[in-house]
C-alpha cells in the first residue's frame, strides 16, 4: 500500500475508549494514537498513557502521535473576521472618545496584514494641537488612514483590551456603552509666546 496515495478523509476516526483497557477517556486526558496497516487496511489504535507505557508498539505502525481529549467545557473563542474589524475601525474615526480603541485596532489590523504601515507623523512643533500619528493603508479598500497615537499605561491597555473583546462579542451594545476616556497629555499655555 502506498501511504502517499492514502486520502486523509479515509483515516479511521478517533475513539473515545482505550483500545487496550476498554476504559473511556477522560476530558483533558493525554491519548496516544497509532495508525497501522493490516491486510491492506489502515487501522487506528487509541491508548491511554498507562496502556501506551506497558503495551508493545504495533510493528506495522505507519504513524503515531499524542494528543489531548478536549474538555467539553472549553471552547476555542472565534476571532472576529478581518472585514468586521476593519468596519469597526472605520466607524471609530468619527468617535474621538474611542481614539485608544481605534489605535489598538489599527495595530491589530496591521499585525494581521489587513492594513499596511506607511509612515509615522511626528509633532513638528508648528501646531500645538497636533498629535503624533501613524498612517496605515488598506490595499483591499484602497484607502489610507491617519490614526493618532495614544500612549497608554498598563491599566489603560487592559481596559482597551477588555473593551475590544466586548465589541467583538456584542458590537452594537458595546458601542453604545460609555467610551474609554484617557486624559490627553498636558499642553502648555502659549499665551506668553
Amino acid at each position: 500500500m502506498q501511504i502517499s496515495a492514502f486520502p486523509p478523509e479515509n483515516a479511521p476516526k478517533p475513539t473515545r475508549v482505550c483500545a487496550e483497557t476498554g476504559r473511556p477517556f477522560e476530558p483533558g486526558e493525554k491519548i496516544y494514537t497509532f495508525l497501522f496497516e493490516e491486510n491492506g487496511e489502515i487501522l487506528r489504535r487509541d491508548l491511554c498513557a498507562d496502556a501506551f507505557a506497558s503495551s508493545p508498539r504495533p510493528e506495522n505502525a505507519l504513524a503515531w502521535w499524542s494528543s489531548r481529549l478536549p474538555n467539553g467545557v472549553e471552547k476555542k473563542e472565534k476571532i472576529a473576521p478581518n472585514d468586521a474589524l476593519t468596519d469597526l475601525f472605520e466607524s471609530l474615526a468619527e468617535r474621538p472618545d474611542e481614539a485608544a480603541l481605534r489605535y489598538v485596532l489599527a495595530l491589530l489590523l496591521t499585525r494581521r496584514r489587513v492594513l499596511r504601515f506607511e509612515s509615522e507623523e511626528l509633532d513638528d512643533g508648528r501646531d500645538r494641537f497636533a498629535r503624533p500619528s501613524i498612517v496605515v493603508y488598506s490595499p483591499r479598500r484602497e484607502t489610507s488612514y491617519v490614526v493618532p497615537i495614544v500612549e497608554m499605561n498598563a491599566e489603560e491597555i487592559v481596559a482597551v483590551e477588555a473593551r475590544l473583546l466586548e465589541l467583538v462579542r456584542k458590537p452594537s451594545a458595546a458601542l453604545a456603552a460609555a467610551p474609554l476616556v484617557f486624559a490627553p497629555p498636558d499642553l502648555e499655555d502659549d499665551a506668553t509666546a
